[in-house]
């Protein structure tokens, strides 16, 4: 008798533990969404572009640029997605 609880009990272990361990792999981390400046050259003193990240549907995407894109920008984080703004 004492022996089929135990096994109960460990099954049931098991079972919990699996279902904790299944429910945190796919909880998803907010992500940073960002104001990124474009500018002319490493001096950034020339804007030349700028785009806003967006929150849809728990995803951080990127709105369309305005302006130009270069290899010289800079980051401000905005907020986190989900989560909204800061």
């Amino acid at each position: 008798m004492k022996l089929k609880s135990t096994v109960r009990l460990v099954a049931l272990g098991a079972v919990l533990g699996a279902s904790a361990f299944a429910a945190a792999a796919t909880a998803k981390a907010p992500g940073i969404m960002y104001f990124r400046t474009f500018y002319s050259d490493a001096t950034l003193t020339t804007q030349v572009g700028f785009y806003r990240d967006r929150c849809s549907n728990g995803n951080v995407v990127a709105s369309p640029v305005n302006g130009t894109t270069s290899p010289f920008y800079t980051l401000e984080a905005i907020g986190s997605c989900p989560g909204g703004y800061w």
